[in-house]
Parts: C-alpha cells; structure tokens; sequence
C-alpha cells in the first residue's frame, strides 16, 4: 500500500529482557521455603521491613516510626491483595523494560517505571478528574507535552508516546524541587499544590510533609512494589516465568493518508479490529483523519501480512 511505509520492526529483544530479569528475581532457596504453608504464614504475617530502602537513589528515612507505618501498610496491601498483586507481577515485563529504556533516555530515574502501576495498574484507566491511560495525564496537561486528543486521538491512551510526556513532566518536577520524592509528589498532585505546601509548612522532604492522602501513599507504594517485584517469591508470589506475560514482537507503519474504515484496515494487514485497538488504544473512532503534512505510526504484530494491496478504503489527497 503507497500510504503504509514501513519504519520500524521491534522484535524478541524486550520478552528476553524480561525472562533475563525474571531469572534474577526468582530465588530457588525462596521458591523452597515456600512449599511449606507455616513459612506463608509467618514469614508474611511478621514481616520485617529491609534494614535499607531506597528510592530513585534516594534514601528512605527508616529512624522514621511514621514512614516505617506507612511502608508496613502499602507491602502488607500488596502482599495480601493477592489477585491483584498476582496479576500485576504476571503483566509488568510486557512494560517495564521498555518504559525504564525511556525513562533513561530523558533523565528520569528507571525506579518511575513503577509510576504508571501505582497511577493505572498497567491499564487504560480514566480516573473521576479525567486523568487517562496508563500514565494517568490529565488534558489539559496533554497538549503542552505533545500529547494529541481530538475526536479520533487521544494519545494519552499510547503507552509509549505518554511514557514520554510523563518522563518530561518528572524531569522538570526534578529541576523545580530538587529530588525525586519531591518529583513524584509533584507528579501526583500538581507542583502548585506542592510548592505551597512547602513554603507553609517549612520542609524540603516528602517523607516529613503533610500531604493529601493520596500523595502521602505515592511513593510509599512504589517503593513497596518495586522490592515486591524484585522478590516476588519472598513476598509470597512463587510465579514461575513461564507464567509471566511478554511483550509479543510487533512492527511499526507508519500512516501518511486518512483512513476511512479502521476495520478493513485491519483486516487488510491481516490482523481483527480487536487487534489493531489491542495494540492501539489511542485509536478513539472508526477512522483515522490525517491531515496535510501529518503522520500516524501504527502498531501491528511482527507477523502480520497484507490480505490485499490496494483494496483499503484510504482517501486521496
């Protein structure tokens, strides 16, 4: 097809990253421990926090009995919510290694790669102020980080292109207030929010603010997932690797002219409607409009092929 041009082919590297990572994580004396139930019982029950914790390179304040409160009840939540947690671990290394590769590239920190868990659990989440997809981007916010939203778009929605706007708000939030936590808090409750809060209360650290509720918990919980998932079977998840969900290889095209019908479009690369929206949920219509001099990069798997050349229902211009 003369619109289509392909561009990019990404293929097995990241499922291997993941089981790589994975190989690490799994422990075999944990994976032993945990046949017997009294070690389920006790060892969960009593846990005992890390002597030392971090995040984003930062230290977190253990002396602290509140912070070590707060950390008790974000791991004992994630380690008896046991559907949820269970799912999350199976699903993160479809995203994980390729949200740290971004957040490398801008600058950011590879511990926000946990952000978009705790904001969305990995899904299309709208949250009841309007914050939507994985990255949790609110509209108006959108735009000013190259996001599109119209009628047909909202790339909020694309988990890549928001990766990046999300990195780009973290790393000014950085500049701004000068650590991570702080970068974090400001990502979750807006910088006004937290500079006032600052200025009244007279402290430059998250871990002795008083914040909303929900911020309070932000980084508490990343930090909490991030050892649950470096240790899932300590943690009381023994799931094997062949149970951990990869990324499947897909391949980029990319769209200079409108389309009319997204559905013969999929079915023309070879592939369902459910499909094409599976691996772009940004796609809010039917058709896709392209304007003069635009383009739009489409997500299709690695083994997809053509039906038929010529016969999509695309507009000329």
């Amino acid at each position: 097809m003369k619109n289509v041009q392909m561009i990019t082919l990404w293929v097995l590297v990241v499922g291997l990253i993941g089981y790589t990572i994975y190989d690490k994580r799994f422990n075999k004396q944990d994976a032993a421990n945990y046949q017997d139930g009294s070690w389920h019982q006790t060892q969960l029950i009593n846990f005992k926090l890390p002597e030392n914790l971090n995040f984003a390179g930062e230290t977190v304040p253990l002396d602290n009995i509140n912070v070590r409160q707060r950390l008790d009840r974000e791991f004992y939540a994630f380690m008896f919510g046991h559907a949820g947690t269970a799912m999350t671990i199976k699903k993160a290394d479809q995203w994980l290694p390729r949200f740290e590769k971004i957040l490398l590239e801008m600058g950011v920190h590879p511990d926000f790669k946990y952000l978009p868990i705790i904001e969305s659990n990995l899904s299309n989440a709208i949250s009841p102020a309007g914050a939507t997809g994985f990255w949790q981007i609110m509209p108006e916010v959108a735009g000013h980080y190259g996001l599109e939203i119209s009628d047909e778009v909202d790339e909020r929605y694309h988990p890549i292109k928001s990766a990046y706007a999300a990195a780009k708000i973290l790393k000014e939030n950085y500049d701004k207030f000068g650590n991570w936590a702080l970068a974090a808090a400001a990502y979750n409750a807006g910088p006004g929010y937290l500079e006032g809060t600052i200025q009244f209360q007279q402290s430059k650290s998250y871990y002795h603010l008083h914040l909303y509720p929900e911020t309070a918990r932000y980084v508490i919980r990343m930090i909490a997932f991030k050892n649950l998932y470096e240790n899932p079977v300590r943690f009381g998840y023994p799931i094997t690797k062949d149970n951990i969900y990869t990324a499947e290889p897909t391949k980029t095209i990319k769209v200079k002219e409108t389309i009319l019908d997204l559905a013969e479009f999929a079915i023309q690369n070879g592939i369902t409607y459910k499909t094409l929206i599976d691996l772009n949920p940004w796609l809010k219509a039917k058709s896709l409009t392209v304007k003069q001099g635009k383009s739009y990069e489409i997500e299709l798997p690695l083994n997809a092929k053509p039906v038929a050349k010529d016969s999509v229902q695309i507009e000329k211009k």
